[in-house]
């Protein structure tokens, strides 16, 4: 992403931003990577599902975290 493009917001849509962020790093971020650890204990990584869905979770959130 070009860090000196400029990107303009209502007070209103900077509010929205912010609380998602507050989500993602306070409720959903701390979830995934909990059920990441727990699917990691199950074993085999290559045939677990829900460790390959919660990293994908985990990869999303962080990506969003980054935009």
């Amino acid at each position: 992403m070009d860090n000196n493009k400029k990107i303009y917001l209502t007070k209103e849509g900077l509010v929205e931003l912010k609380k998602e962020y507050d989500e993602l790093i306070g409720i959903k971020r701390p979830d995934v990577l909990a059920r990441v650890t727990q699917a990691r204990n199950m074993g085999d990584l290559a045939e677990n599902a829900e460790y390959v869905a919660s990293r994908e979770e985990l990869t999303f959130i962080d990506g969003r975290m980054m935009s």
